[in-house]
């Protein structure tokens, strides 16, 4: 009985603890008593499923930070690509405005020049601290702090201030297909969606998050 258990307990461990079941055999081996033979496997497989446990948990959270990593990234380079496509069509640079405008479903060169004209310096300086923002909240989320959140949060918020100046420009419309406004759109008010939830499942009284916290303290 206690050699099954010792082999069930080696089962659950982790490739990197491997070791371990080598060591829990041999301890075994020297223990001539059933009894306490038996107590030994019962935590051998106790301390199997213990690192088990510990591994997956490590490697969720290891992906949910990796998703959130690679979500503020997604925001800084459509953040940098829209001040710089603003920017370039501004200052006349036509190739390069040009060339990132293939990557904007119906984009034509002469009718984003009329929107570039009208934005104000007032939000390009919005659009650069937006900018700033996202970076500075990646810059936290890789350290792990929390006022990434809150960072990321007022990034979104601005940069949502400044697409909805965008849409008051009349020239916006003829520069920027209706399919794209509404990508844009959908694209808010998931990111909105995602945020709000976050928020209100951390601050629940029976959130998960702060029954675990109760049983650490």
């Amino acid at each position: 009985m206690a050699q099954k258990m010792l082999y069930h307990g080696a089962v659950l461990l982790p490739p990197e603890r491997s070791s371990w079941a080598a060591a829990m055999r041999t301890e075994a081996e020297h223990i001539d008593d059933d009894r306490e033979a038996l107590e030994w496997a019962l935590g051998s497989v106790r301390a199997g499923f213990t690192e088990r446990l510990r591994v997956l948990r490590a490697h969720k959270m290891l992906t949910t930070h990796s998703l959130a990593v690679l979500w503020i990234v997604m925001f800084i380079v459509s953040s940098a690509f829209n001040v710089s496509i603003a920017l370039a069509t501004r200052l006349r640079f036509h190739g390069m405005a040009s060339a990132m405008g293939r990557l904007i479903e119906g984009f034509h060169y002469d009718r984003y020049v009329p929107l570039a004209d009208a934005m104000p310096m007032e939000l390009f300086v919005l659009m650069g601290l937006v900018l700033v923002l996202f970076v500075v909240s990646l810059s936290l989320s890789l350290k792990r702090r929390p006022a990434a959140f809150a960072v990321f949060c007022g990034a979104v918020g601005l940069s949502l201030c400044a697409w909805l100046y965008l849409l008051g420009i009349p020239a916006y419309g003829q520069a920027i297909s209706p399919e794209h406004r509404w990508r844009i759109g959908v694209c808010f008010v998931l990111t909105a969606g995602v945020l709000c939830a976050l928020r209100l499942c951390d601050t629940a009284p029976n959130s998960p998050m702060q029954r675990l916290d109760g049983r650490r303290l």
